[in-house]
């Protein structure tokens, strides 16, 4: 009963958008009772549960009900333990995000559109780079072509969701899931104070586990494996720049000096300067050169503007006059892409209502949702 309880409290809690203070305010018991109560450590009389169930107007039937979890894998990545106590709360937003998600497709019959598409390469090499390879071959992604836009090409070439959240923090980027049909979900922390150059190399990151990790994943390991963390940001750093186009911009910016030579780099494939520090200390390492690139850039970067580099989060504060450009265009990181497609259908096909498709998107995308057409809603 206990578990039923717990699951069912997040759940609601989540779904309502509160606060365990306030659930333990409301039913007039301690919050450490209350935090017992939703993480299952203690066993709730009667009298409370009546109590808890009083706030959300139910039935204390209804507490005790078996709930299902939409997620049956989850990579949970964060720099902050203060991101693991928050994990149980994102996790259910995220279950109740994929139930509204695959209920629209299963309204408008669309299954067969919204399938994942790369099971055919997950786990057919250990290899980072070419698995950054042979992911752009299955996307249909030219040996030159830049990465436009990352989200819109993972949902419609890919089939994985894509979740785009604002999370108040800065230490947590995204995560990867499999929900419980065995489809896939990327979630981007979407943050103002997260560049947008961060986002896309999140995303590009979570769909490296999903294609080499997600066989061997553990589900209630809340620390990061060191390898596999390094091997998707290989696969990022290649799947975004592969080699050829790295070094043909490069090239093509011999005129400028180091520092504005890798901000010209990073700026033409929109990452950020560990990537272009990156690919361009893998290039010196084959080739034998002696020279430390991100000593020189650390040190070149404080004498023009003044600023030390925090390698672990470049968040905004610390971006360059010649990343303006790059941080306007937060807003227009994701717009929707197949749940805006699913909403304009559902409306369109009287599935819902157009107050219900107003809800989905506000709540689902929050400052961003304005920029999303709504199909000229009826």
């Amino acid at each position: 009963m206990n578990e039923n309880v717990a699951q069912n409290l997040i759940k609601l809690r989540v779904t309502n958008k509160h606060t365990q203070e306030y659930i333990a305010e409301k039913s007039g018991i301690s919050l450490l009772a209350y935090r017992n109560i939703e993480s299952g450590k203690s066993k709730p009389n009667l009298s409370t549960l009546e109590k808890i169930a009083k706030v959300y107007s139910i039935d204390v039937a209804d507490l005790l009900n078996e709930t299902q979890l939409q997620i049956s894998k989850i990579r949970f990545r964060a720099l902050e333990k203060k991101n693991i106590r928050k994990r149980e709360d994102i996790i259910y937003e995220i279950s109740l995000w994929i139930e509204k998600y695959n209920e629209l497709v299963k309204k408008l019959e669309l299954n067969s559109d919204f399938e994942y598409k790369l099971a055919n390469i997950e786990n057919t090499t250990d290899d980072p780079i070419v698995m950054a390879k042979k992911a752009r071959k299955a996307l249909e992604l030219k040996n030159d072509e830049t990465v436009m836009d990352i989200c819109n090409l993972i949902e419609f070439k890919a089939g994985i969701k894509i979740m785009a959240k604002q999370f108040n923090s800065d230490s947590f980027f995204g995560l990867s899931a499999e929900d419980i049909d065995g489809g896939k979900v990327i979630v981007v922390n979407t943050w103002d104070r997260i560049s947008v150059e961060r986002r896309i190399f999140s995303v590009a990151h979570e769909l490296g586990h999903i294609l080499m990790h997600f066989s061997n994943i553990q589900n209630d390991l809340i620390t990061e494996d060191r390898k596999e963390e390094k091997e998707a940001n290989t696969f990022a750093a290649h799947f975004l720049m592969p080699n050829s186009d790295f070094i043909s911009a490069w090239n093509k910016s011999a005129n400028c000096d180091f520092v504005d030579r890798v901000i010209r780099v990073k700026q033409i494939f929109r990452v950020s300067y560990q990537v272009v520090l990156y690919r361009l200390s893998e290039y010196i390492k084959e080739n034998n050169i002696d020279f430390n690139v991100w000593k020189t850039f650390a040190i070149l970067y404080q004498e023009r503007y003044g600023v030390k580099i925090d390698w672990e989060k470049e968040v905004a504060s610390n971006l360059d006059e010649n990343s303006k450009e790059l941080r306007a265009l937060s807003n227009q990181f994701y717009s929707g892409g197949k749940l805006a497609e699913l909403v304009k259908k559902a409306v369109d096909n009287n599935k819902i209502s157009q107050a219900d498709a107003v809800n989905i998107l506000k709540s689902d995308f929050q400052k961003s949702w304005r920029s999303i057409p709504l199909y000229e809603l009826k």
